[in-house]
């Protein structure tokens, strides 16, 4: 009886010390059944195969999440839905932003994937950023990114941005490349791969967004309520995705044959776009304060705020530092 009692206690040590491995080793992998999360997303893009690779990479999954990934056409819109609970989180950090500097709304980003890498592209006839003084530039809509990162831009070679050019809201890369092509605009900034098609189509390259600013494009924001409400999921979802972004970052090879398949791209254009992917990319998955404090001032200069707004008011890193530490040491390996 006592060789019995003792045997199972042994099981019973064996067992727990095999789950406490097992959640070490999988992040939060431990868990039964993964916890679904509504992720609304903006754009099918090069820029979110962190998030379009998850069936091949299964990251979310080893963290116990069992994302549902939505696209939602404006960023706008996506967070909207995440202030009526539609969703879980979205990816459009420029629009978060936006909505909680100007709008008050209570978000706050987690992470940063990746900060804006347009090119301004103009008409062939157009040779400087100065040449552009009077003329129409197209922009994603009013209040976007594409219109703030424009902007500063202009301001950087000493043209007023409210008085000396015309901004034409037209929609998407696609639909501002079709602007430029018939005309009807001078100038626009587009996103790979729009931006290099545009290029050998003989539109004149005049400047690229990386050289004035990091401005956070992609990320994830959530409700200040889930911070408080369930950390622990928040921390789950940060951690997948900070996988899936150095994932991207680091397997070349790999990227570029996923790049050709789903964009239906040329080798050549592949790598091309991986490299700006890749240019744009945060593999820390947070901004340094200096970066946050820019990009607060720009969207409080746009719309004429003078009220203190401090860095905490808009980014809450603590959930990706602490992913940070807990990946010292991982290494991102190909499917076989």
């Amino acid at each position: 009886m006592k060789l019995r009692s003792a045997l199972v206690f042994s099981c019973a040590v064996l067992v727990g010390f095999l789950a406490v491995m097992l959640l070490h080793r999988g992040g939060y992998s431990g868990e039964a059944s993964p916890r679904k999360a509504l992720v609304a997303y903006a754009s099918f893009t090069p820029s979110v195969l962190w998030i379009l690779l998850e069936k091949d990479l299964g990251f979310f999954r080893e963290e116990g999440v069992r994302p549902e990934f939505i696209m939602v056409r404006s960023g706008g819109v996506a967070v909207k839905g995440l202030v009526a609970r539609n969703f879980d989180y979205v990816t459009a950090a420029g629009p978060a932003m936006d909505a909680i500097i100007r709008g008050r709304l209570p978000l706050r980003i987690v992470l940063t994937a990746g900060t804006i890498n347009f090119w301004l592209v103009a008409q062939p006839e157009i040779r400087s950023v100065n040449d552009l003084r009077g003329k129409a530039i197209a922009i994603s809509s009013l209040g976007s990114a594409t219109e703030l990162t424009t902007r500063e831009i202009f301001k950087r070679h000493g043209l007023d941005p409210f008085r000396d050019v015309t901004f034409v809201a037209v929609g998407a890369s696609p639909e501002r490349l079709a602007a430029l092509n018939s005309r009807a605009v001078h100038a626009t900034v587009l996103s790979p791969p729009v931006n290099f098609k545009a290029v050998e189509m003989g539109y004149r390259k005049l400047a690229t967004t990386t050289e004035y600013m990091k401005w956070p494009v992609l990320g994830l924001a959530v409700r200040e309520e889930q911070l408080v409400q369930d950390p622990s999921g928040v921390a789950r979802m940060v951690q997948g995705t900070l996988k899936g972004i150095r994932f991207v970052v680091s397997q070349r090879d790999y990227v570029v044959s996923k790049i050709m398949q789903m964009f239906r791209l040329n080798r050549e254009e592949a790598i091309q776009t991986y490299d700006a992917v890749r240019e744009e990319s945060v593999p820390s998955g947070y901004l340094i304060e200096e970066d946050q404090r820019t990009v607060i001032s720009m969207i409080k200069q746009s719309g004429n705020l003078t009220e203190d707004i401090p860095p905490e008011r808009v980014f809450d890193y603590r959930f990706v530092k602490q992913a940070e530490q807990e990946l010292k040491g991982w290494t991102p390996q190909t499917p076989r």
